[in-house]
């Protein structure tokens, strides 16, 4: 899949393909940590 992004003109290598879907990962679980950790907060 990441080869086909290369192909396709997404990004100019797979190691560029593969940093860039790391750091939407790690994004949205740190998005999702804030939340959670804001509502137990809350919830206290």
């Amino acid at each position: 899949m990441l080869q086909r992004l290369v192909d396709n003109g997404e990004f100019p290598t797979v190691s560029e393909a593969v940093r860039h879907a790391v750091r939407d990962l790690v994004e949205k679980r740190g998005d999702r940590a804030v939340r959670e950790s804001d509502q137990v907060s809350v919830k206290v």
